[in-house]
Formats: structure tokens, sequence, C-alpha cells
């Protein structure tokens, strides 16, 4: 089976009702999810094994979950970083500044189980510290954007929906609307054996543009 590389590359609506943020304050992470998928069946999550390094020549940080038959990991990108990379592309200043304005990580799933996974980004979510539920601009939202600007850039997002069978990965930016510098914790779903899984990436930070 294909393995993932040792590094990952060098190079939304926001929010829900009040009820429901108050509901997942209440419950925490748990309760989030139940707001999110409704009454599907939610296996135990993996929650708390968020496993934090930092590049020690660069200083950005990569957050990894690999708990569940699902491994998650986001690697920190500076806007300077996802300009370069977008410019080497020869993309135009106003692609490469929208994007840029945007939280940017690369982004790498595999799976790690006995049995094929799926996940779908919709059902992503970024949760802030005041309890704000943010959408993650996927493939297909920058997709619809680039459309209008004449360009494709989507082999650089990672893909929207993707099934793995077991030993799969896959790799590509993952980008959120939030302040560069802000907090948050990723809630992530992916299904497994017929079942909805749930983890977490905590403390995760948007690099500062530096």
């Amino acid at each position: 089976m294909p393995q993932p590389p040792d590094r990952m590359l060098d190079f939304p609506r926001n929010g829900v009702a009040t009820r429901d943020r108050n509901h997942a304050r209440r419950g925490g992470i748990r309760g989030l999810a139940l707001i999110l998928l409704g009454s599907a069946v939610l296996e135990p999550m993996a929650i708390a094994a968020t496993i934090t390094n930092k590049n020690p020549k660069t200083g950005l940080d990569t957050w990894k979950n690999q708990k569940g038959g699902f491994s998650l990991s986001l690697q920190q990108l500076t806007p300077n970083n996802v300009r370069a990379m977008y410019e080497a592309m020869g993309a135009k200043p106003v692609v490469v500044n929208r994007i840029a304005a945007y939280c940017v990580f690369g982004t790498e799933a595999q799976n790690q189980s006995h049995r094929p996974v799926r996940y779908d980004v919709s059902t992503w979510r970024a949760v802030t510290a005041d309890g704000k539920l943010h959408h993650l601009r996927s493939k297909t939202g920058w997709q619809k954007i680039w459309k209008t600007d004449g360009v494709d850039y989507g082999f650089s997002i990672l893909p929207a929906q993707q099934t793995f069978q077991p030993g799969d990965w896959g790799e590509g930016f993952t980008t959120v609307k939030l302040p560069h510098g802000t907090k948050f914790t990723l809630v992530y779903h992916w299904s497994e054996g017929g079942k909805i899984r749930t983890g977490a990436l905590t403390n995760v930070r948007c690099a500062a543009d530096r």
C-alpha cells in the first residue's frame, strides 16, 4: 500500500443559532457533533489525542490525531508561505491575495483501519473560543470561485469528499476564513463500518501574518 511522505508539502457560512451554540458549549464536542450530524450513530470520539510538534527551523506547528481508523494532521502555513506557493503556480495577484487572507493548513489524511473510511469536509467545523462554528471552504467552494477567475487550482486543495481503502492516504490544503493568529478546535467526522465517528484537533492556531 502507498505510504505518506515524511513531511507535508512545503509549499462559508459561519456560526449556528444561539440556542445551538449554547447547547454545544454545555455538551462539549459531543454536543457539537450531535448538532452537526443529527441522529446519526456516533462512536466514542478521539478528542484527547492531539499531538503537537513544532518545526525547529520554521517555528511552525503541526497537529495530528491518529486515534481510531482515520488519521488527520494539519500543518501550519503562514500567509507568506501561501502567497509564495500560489505565485509559483502562476496565479494572478487577486487569486493569491484572496486565499492568503484565509487560514491555510497543509493537511494529510490516512485510513489506518482495516475497512474503507469516508470523510466529507462539509461536516467539519472550526470551533473558536466564543463557541462559534466556522465552515471550512472546501475544494468545491474554491473551484466555484476560481471558475469566475477562469482558473482552477483545485489540485492544491484536499478533496471535499473521499473514500479511502485500508492504507490509502491523501493530502492538500484546508482553509477556513478566520483572522490570522486565531486559535480553534477542528471537529471532524468520518464514516467507518456504517457508523459516524468523530475526532478533534485541539489548540490549533492560524499562523500569524509575518
